[in-house]
């Protein structure tokens, strides 16, 4: 509600609507004054204060009945007035507030508009994984509330019905877009906009804009952009290709194991491999097979893959290992000719 009174007091001050309030507010001084002079004395309408009143709701077509005049001379006033220029005004009045609040609904969901809040999350870029990153945000109960404003090139806002998601429109890579979207006072950035190359640049602007608390996680599509994204200066994370939930809780707990140390370390090269299971032993357990492989030949296993597409990472000690299953393991050479436990 008081969102609502606010909007319409901007729109009575600006352009053709402070005059059309100032001529309302003129024709309520004229016609008070006017149905004073002519009313005969010792009636209600002769005292400015109930005049006044009688003005009002008579040119808002309200009409309580209380008040009215008398003579001849005060109901013409009443029909030239009160009534007829009452009436006009208000049309054109209410007609121009409609079109500003139109308009101002317009531009928001072309986001036209520059955002002026603080302490928001900034999106930077827009992928057919947005959608799905902001309600991963939003489920986390210390940001359900906040504010996140999307900055993407875009002609409408893609997701209008999300709430606390605004808008605004301008590309990713461009300074004047970021200082539209008031990068300087975001409290978190990502940075994801389908491209390695317009994500780089994204991340430049943001670096210089943002303060000095702002926390910025950029998303590396391809591990071979690595090298460019380490050498560029300041404060911030690089994650690769990932799910939704990894960016936010990358974004939230800042304590995850970085995949790119991983696919590029350029003191031992150690990679991520993938191999299958063959036949082994069938009493043989995530734990055992584990175990075997680091002894006999320093490998470390992290993550299985089920025959029926599950993927568990760090199983249960416990958990059975069979033909087909898939290994996810971290090694100095790719694992050839491995002797499987039987």
């Amino acid at each position: 509600m008081i969102y609502f009174l606010k909007t319409i007091l901007l729109a009575g001050l600006k352009r053709r609507g402070i005059t059309l309030v100032t001529a309302y507010m003129i024709l309520l001084l004229v016609s008070s004054i006017l149905i004073c002079l002519v009313e005969p004395q010792a009636t209600a309408l002769t005292h400015f204060g109930d005049a006044l009143w009688w003005s009002i709701v008579t040119s808002t077509t309200v009409g309580y009945g209380d008040l009215y005049p008398v003579s001849t001379a005060g109901r013409i006033v009443a029909t030239i007035l009160p009534i007829f220029m009452g009436i006009g005004l208000g049309a054109a009045f209410i007609t121009h507030m409609a079109s500003h609040l139109i308009e101002r609904r317009d531009k928001k969901m072309h986001g036209e508009k520059p955002y002026k809040g603080s302490g928001h999350i900034l999106l930077v870029g827009y992928t057919e994984e947005t959608e799905y990153l902001v309600e991963q945000i939003q489920k986390d109960t210390s940001h359900e509330v906040r504010e996140m404003v999307l900055l993407a090139d875009l002609a409408r806002h893609p997701l209008p019905e999300m709430e606390h998601l605004i808008f605004v429109r301008g590309r990713p890579d461009k300074i004047q877009a970021q200082n539209r979207a008031n990068t300087g006072e975001a409290d978190r950035i990502i940075i994801h906009t389908g491209s390695d190359e317009q994500s780089l640049f994204a991340l430049i602007n943001a670096l210089g804009l943002k303060n000095d608390g702002c926390e910025v996680t950029v998303r590396c599509l391809s591990s071979q952009s690595l090298d460019t994204f380490s050498s560029v200066p300041g404060t911030f994370e690089t994650i690769m290709q990932m799910t939704a939930e990894m960016m936010v809780q990358a974004m939230q707990d800042k304590v995850h194991i970085p995949l790119q140390i991983l696919l590029r370390n350029e003191d031992d090269n150690e990679e991520i491999y993938y191999v299958v299971v063959p036949e082994v032993s069938p009493h043989l357990t995530w734990w055992d097979l584990h175990n075997y492989l680091k002894e006999r030949y320093g490998y470390l296993s992290f993550a299985l893959a089920k025959e029926n597409g599950q993927v568990l990472v760090n199983p249960d000690v416990k958990e059975p290992v069979s033909k087909g299953y898939g290994i996810w393991l971290i090694a100095l050479d790719r694992p050839m000719n491995l002797v499987w436990p039987s």
